[in-house]
């Protein structure tokens, strides 16, 4: 098993075989698909490729649940904000009023285009961040002449995140194994225990900064040295043919999608079957 940011992924899947490089492009290019997108069923598209991804990575979907109750409070909250809190219109199609506020099928349909916008790019974040490691990471960007303290710290600030899920699993296992758990307690009290979390996780951080300081002191190890380092990660990673086939893949869907939603006016809220489908059930016999 290799230990990637958010899990473990087989040493057999096929996704270490693409270089690091891509893997980046992959991530920087399709999170921007949806930002392109208006028509929901095509990012809806776009997430179902993405989990088949993450299953032919061979990553443990177990992991992912986690993200179910964010991904529904974050719809709950868009939800609300333009509903509730998005104020009167009067040109607005009215679907029904709640204690006297109408209810617009404009807010409604906007909040599901924004919804659906964000979590194809979650899903991109969660699934590069499951199948990427922190030095792939670090080796794609030496590969683009990153300078090197920049490469520096972002490896640590990677690996300090990484150490710090690390010990909030530490803590939650120490009190499970002391006889507690907070699985039938309110949720105030959950919230409360997350907070009194961050005393030993930031008290570990701390510690965790003052031994990098004295290993790199004891190395006798300097940013402002004129050495040429040996970018020694990158002789591990090659980039191959199928490498360089799946960069121009990348780059000819992004050419393309820009093409048409610019060039031919595609993927645009009226082009949505769904939205003109959830349309004519609210407002049965009103205008598109």
């Amino acid at each position: 098993m290799n230990k990637t940011l958010l899990g473990y992924v087989p040493d057999a899947s096929f996704i270490y075989l693409v270089h690091p490089t891509i893997k980046v492009l992959f991530l920087l290019v399709v999170s921007l698909f949806p930002m392109f997108i208006s028509a929901v069923e095509w990012n809806v598209g776009l997430m179902v490729g993405l989990m088949a991804l993450t299953v032919a990575s061979r990553v443990n979907m177990r992991t992912l649940k986690i993200y179910i109750p964010v991904a529904v409070s974050m719809g709950m909250i868009i939800l609300l904000s333009y509903t509730v809190l998005g104020g009167r219109h009067p040109d607005y199609q009215v679907i029904t009023r709640i204690f006297g506020f109408p209810l617009y099928w404009e807010r409604i349909r906007d909040a599901l285009v924004v919804y659906f916008r964000i979590l194809p790019m979650i899903l991109t974040m969660v699934f590069f961040l499951s199948t990427t490691r922190e030095r792939e990471i670090i080796a794609a960007l030496r590969a683009v002449r990153t300078p090197f303290v920049v490469t520096y710290v972002l490896a640590m600030s990677m690996r300090a995140a990484g150490m710090v899920m690390e010990d909030f699993r530490i803590v939650r296992q120490a009190e499970q194994a002391r006889g507690f758990d907070s699985k039938n307690k309110p949720l105030p009290y959950k919230i409360r225990k997350y907070v009194m979390y961050m005393v030993p996780l930031f008290a570990l951080s701390l510690r965790r900064s003052e031994e990098f300081t004295n290993a790199l002191v004891a190395r006798g190890y300097s940013f402002r040295s004129k050495v040429k380092r040996p970018d020694y990660i990158l002789s591990r990673y090659r980039f191959a043919w199928w490498d360089g086939a799946l960069g121009v893949v990348i780059a000819a869907l992004f050419a393309l999608l820009l093409v048409a939603r610019y060039r031919f006016g595609r993927f645009t809220v009226e082009d949505s079957v769904l939205l003109r489908y959830l349309h004519t059930i609210l407002i049965p016999g009103g205008g598109a």
